[in-house]
């Protein structure tokens, strides 16, 4: 054979080859996707045992014509239509709760049936902030609100939830176009979210499970589709029906009564507005209640309930009377407060009843409060932390970026203030630039009305990554408040002009976390005195675990946390030092007191342990419940970000038994913050 001959056979041999190959890396690229999306996006509803019944689903008529309002990439009004997204998912998602789910059969109520799941749309929501000149991607988050009812075929209500959940992603814009593209994606996620959560919710509750339970066995069963099935999807988008509601138990035979739309809100207000109740101070409950129905209502009514320390301080209803259609009506009442022997956590519910069936029960409005006991218990003395201690030459990080947040007062005055949050963010951006000796220029303090959503968006996206490179070592501090989703546990910041009522007035985390990554630093250390709060309409019992760290233990080397507690809970104010109590023992550490090991340095490991122990002692011993932080990585982990210096130690090893009694007549504290 001749070499012609024989590269001639090479190369089919080299192209069989490489064909081989081709297939066999398609078919693991292929595999490795499913098992990215499967990973990354777990089963909500893995382990649900279903429910034996199958009820009539119902949309209301927002859903068949339900599209998301935004602005395109030029700042027009644009809109995405999302009802066939909401018509499959929905009943992909309950088919797995229920054995079965029947088509609507049209108005009223379905004889025989097992009951109606009403599913209304509450906000929708685009966020995306199209920044010029163009660039590759911006991150996106779609907000999808669902309002459920599960009504029994006698009209009672046995389940009724309210819920948010926000899909985020990352959409593109080409050059010289208006269009935003990678939106459906983004908006499939939060739908899957938002049917997974009311789904689970439905699947745990005891009611309905109670209701299944006593269904006689001979009732005959309404004909059930499968759910998701494309007949009852389009029977439902086709038969909208308005929800039918009543607050008290209707019989069969009662006559049908067209049902109002009614709107409930209500506040608690504290006289010192720290959300925390001393010896005869006053608290003030305001509530109002619209008519947004067609009909009037009649024998409207708020009924209170909750913890008698507060039921003392309130009759124990506010009538409002009849509304007539569009009809607004407010009340309010103070009280004094008498202080327990012991610190108490207070709660008060207000409950709204009707005399006239109600289309959407309102959902109670819980306020939990804490009632300190006087004289107040006696702390240990307070430092003086105000002012930063000098540089530490060798501690020099002139190209380390600080970022501090305060917010402590909001535009929206139902959100409850924050009381020190601008002084923490002020206080701490200066021990941080003197600590690291950081340029005036590096260092960038929003506070209050400079901390808007808008603001926060540029400072992350823009200011920072012009002055960060590989070697980078990023401060972030935040002092405020934030929402944790009801069915992901991501966490959102309350900038000012946000609110706990909208999730798109937010801004999450992860978009913090995903701007970092982006920006190539070496290192990011985030310290967070947040109250957490869940996001409306969520049963605080049934949020997961707020999620910070959104990459998981891959980045656990770049990134840590420090945060001033664990689950849901107002973080505690220290009236004594003026600051919040996480950011007092923060500050307290980086004078040198966290180093624990006495080797002259404060690293980031030692600082969030030193503040945990101190947070959670003194909460415990002068508020009477827990504040336990949170450190992640946790110790342990050996990740390098833990032993990343912070500050010089001031914490000499104790001094050995004979030197101990000359020491021990000076009890006044000495000069704190790092030796020069």
């Amino acid at each position: 054979m001749n070499v012609r001959g024989l590269a001639s056979r090479d190369m089919r041999v080299s192209a069989r080859r490489a064909a081989l190959c081709a297939v066999a890396a398609a078919a693991i690229l292929c595999a490795g996707c499913s098992w990215y999306q499967r990973v990354m996006r777990g089963d909500g509803l893995a382990g649900v045992t279903p429910v034996p019944l199958a009820p009539v689903l119902r949309f209301s008529p927002t859903v068949p014509a339900a599209a998301i309002p935004y602005q395109n990439a030029c700042g027009e009004p644009a809109s995405l239509p999302i009802a066939s997204q909401l018509t499959e998912v929905i009943p992909q998602k309950l088919g797995r709760v229920f054995t079965g789910l029947a088509a609507d059969p049209g108005p009223g109520r379905p004889a025989g049936s097992d009951g109606v799941i009403e599913i209304g749309l509450g906000l929708k929501q685009i966020d995306v902030a199209v920044l010029r000149p163009m660039r590759a991607g911006y991150p996106v988050t779609v907000t999808i609100g669902l309002d459920a009812t599960f009504l029994a075929d006698d009209g009672t209500v046995l389940f009724t939830k309210k819920l948010q959940s926000a899909g985020q992603g990352e959409v593109k814009v080409r050059e010289q176009s208006c269009d935003i593209a990678g939106l459906e994606p983004v908006v499939r996620e939060a739908v899957e979210l938002a049917g997974e959560g009311i789904a689970r919710q439905a699947a745990e509750s005891i009611r309905i499970r109670e209701f299944a339970d006593r269904r006689k066995a001979d009732r005959p069963a309404v004909a059930a589709v499968p759910a998701g099935a494309p007949a009852a999807a389009e029977t439902i988008a086709e038969n909208p029906t308005p929800a039918i509601r009543n607050v008290e138990q209707q019989t069969a035979e009662s006559a049908p009564v067209q049902p109002v739309a009614l709107t409930f809100r209500a506040i608690l207000r504290d006289e010192n507005r720290d959300q925390l109740l001393h010896h005869e101070e006053s608290l003030t409950v305001e509530i109002e209640v619209k008519n947004d129905g067609a009909v009037e209502a009649k024998g409207i009514e708020v009924v209170l309930s909750g913890t008698p320390a507060l039921l003392a301080a309130f009759p124990p209803t506010f009538s409002i009377g009849d509304l007539q259609p569009g009809e607004m009506k407010r009340t309010a009442g103070t009280g004094r407060v008498l202080a327990p022997k012991e610190p108490l956590q207070a709660e008060l519910v207000l409950s709204l009843r009707s005399a006239t069936p109600v289309e959407a029960v309102p959902l109670d409005k819980k306020f939990t409060v804490l009632i300190k006991p006087e004289p107040a218990a006696a702390g240990e003395a307070v430092a003086d932390v105000d002012q930063p201690p000098k540089p530490a030459a060798a501690l020099k990080q002139p190209k380390a970026v600080i970022v501090a947040i305060g917010v402590g007062r909001y535009r929206d005055e139902q959100v409850a203030s924050v009381k020190y949050a601008g002084r923490d963010a002020e206080v701490m951006a200066g021990y941080l630039r003197a600590l690291a000796n950081v340029p005036e220029d590096r260092v960038r303090v929003l506070v209050d009305t400079h901390a808007l959503k808008q603001d926060l968006a540029e400072t992350f996206d823009e200011w920072l990554p012009k002055r960060v490179d590989p070697s980078t070592v990023v401060y972030v501090f935040f002092s405020g408040r934030a929402l944790v989703d009801g069915v992901t546990g991501a966490v959102s910041l309350v900038p000012f002009d946000g609110t706990t009522s909208a999730i798109h007035r937010l801004y999450s985390v992860r978009r913090l976390q995903e701007s970092l990554a982006r920006a190539s630093i070496h290192k990011a250390i985030l310290m967070f005195d947040v109250s957490l709060e869940p996001a409306p309409g969520v049963d605080p019992a049934t949020v997961p675990q707020p999620v910070w760290d959104a990459e998981g233990g891959e980045r656990k080397d770049q990134m840590m946390w420090m945060v001033a507690h664990k689950g849901l809970q107002e973080a505690h104010g220290y009236e004594p030092a003026r600051h919040g109590l996480f950011t007092y023992h923060l500050l307290r550490g980086l004078q040198g007191l966290a180093d624990v090991d006495h080797d002259g340095t404060v690293v980031a490991g030692e600082l969030c342990t030193y503040a945990r122990s101190h947070t959670n002692r003194i909460a415990r011993e002068q508020f009477g419940n827990e504040q336990d932080p949170l450190c992640l990585p946790p110790p342990g982990q050996g990740a390098m970000v833990r032993i990343h210096p912070m500050a010089k130690g001031n914490n000499p090893k104790p001094a050995k038994k004979e030197e101990a009694a000359p020491a021990a007549q000076n009890s006044k504290p000495g000069p704190v913050g790092p030796t020069p």
